[in-house]
């Protein structure tokens, strides 16, 4: 019934296609311009046409709503170099013939055979998709883009840093040159090496979100990178650079705390330790007497052997006068003397 409706179609391309295919599904067109990775202009019958390639998707390079995407430049050269300027393809329609910019939706083949469409996702450079009720040339589109993907090419080249593999082998290249913390001398190296952690744990964690979110990201490297078996695998590896670089973040934050922490004192001469060891404790000063500011303190006199503090010493008692020259008192006596007029003579009183 579908092949019926399309052979329905095709009687009706002359008033569709507007002299470029007249009765057929195919015409003959002259190569005048490659625009991007899926769209050129073709000569066919004196008038000029812009033919989108049908059933694959190419990165953009001159949507004025869009970034440049990445390998945009390359598809473009990449058809470029398929059709130079001048060259001679039969161009295949499909059910439906012009899309909503007036361009011819075709399948470009080149006179030895090759569907340039199957040749950009070949090389990596195109992924395949349906345009309305149009996919002619999907099967061949579709088994081109799986000998892109086994080759690693194009949208699927870990060598290629916009890509989502280049992403993950990039990020595991940007980890495993992190130094060590103990390579740290200084707080700010310590500092320095944190930060670098940190980076990548941020962009890992972003990669990690967006291989494992549901809904492509913008770009087809996107689209690419959720059609990759590897998709899961990629994700884990990405997860491990996370959990690697968290440690070393670790590691060098530890590191520029220690640095930054002063040493102990060194203990005291002697054996001692503590302050008191090692400085020792400076004599106090005399305190000052009332005398006034600048009085010079006199010094507190002793007090004497046998008695209290300020206590005065008792006066000694008077010796008797006593004459050991001799006299005529007995012999021996050494009690009071009472002597006669003229203190020659004595006699125990």
């Amino acid at each position: 019934m579908r092949r019926a409706t399309r052979a329905a179609a095709m009687m009706l391309t002359a008033s569709v296609m507007t002299g470029m295919l007249t009765g057929c599904d195919s015409a003959r067109a002259t190569v005048s311009r490659v625009v991007d990775g899926d769209t050129i202009d073709v000569t066919a019958d004196g008038r000029e046409q812009r033919v989108r390639l049908l059933n694959i998707d190419t990165p953009e390079t001159v949507d004025p709503d869009e970034d440049v995407q990445c390998l945009g430049p390359e598809a473009s050269a990449h058809l470029a170099s398929l059709l130079p300027v001048g060259t001679e393809v039969e161009l295949l329609v499909d059910d439906e013939h012009r899309d909503g910019y007036d361009r011819v939706l075709a399948g470009v083949r080149l006179d030895d055979g090759r569907l340039v469409n199957a040749e950009m996702a070949r090389a990596g450079l195109a992924l395949p998709m349906a345009i309305g009720r149009n996919d002619r040339f999907l099967p061949e589109v579709e088994q081109a883009n799986a000998e892109a993907v086994a080759a690693q090419r194009g949208l699927y080249d870990p060598e290629i840093g916009c890509t989502v593999p280049g992403q993950v082998a990039d990020i595991e290249r940007t980890a495993s040159t992190l130094p060590s913390s103990s390579a740290a001398t200084t707080a700010e190296q310590a500092d320095s090496g944190a930060s670098g952690a940190a980076a990548v744990i941020a962009s890992a964690l972003l990669l990690k979100g967006a291989l494992d979110s549901g809904v492509p990201g913008d770009g087809l490297i996107w689209k690419a990178a959720h059609a990759l078996p590897t998709r899961s695998s990629m994700s884990a590896r990405v997860q491990r650079v996370a959990g690697t670089a968290r440690t070393n973040e670790n590691g060098f934050r530890e590191r520029a705390r220690v640095l930054r922490t002063p040493p102990p004192p060194p203990p005291a001469a002697g054996g001692g330790t503590g302050s008191a060891a090692s400085s020792p404790r400076p004599k106090p000063k005399p305190k000052p007497s009332g005398g006034g500011a600048g009085a010079t303190a006199k010094p507190t006199p002793k007090p004497s052997s046998g008695g209290s503090a300020g206590t005065p010493k008792p006066a000694p008692k008077p010796k008797p006068n006593v004459d050991t020259s001799g006299g005529s008192g007995p012999a021996g006596y050494t009690g009071p003397r009472c002597y006669a007029p003229g203190g020659k003579t004595w006699k125990p009183c």
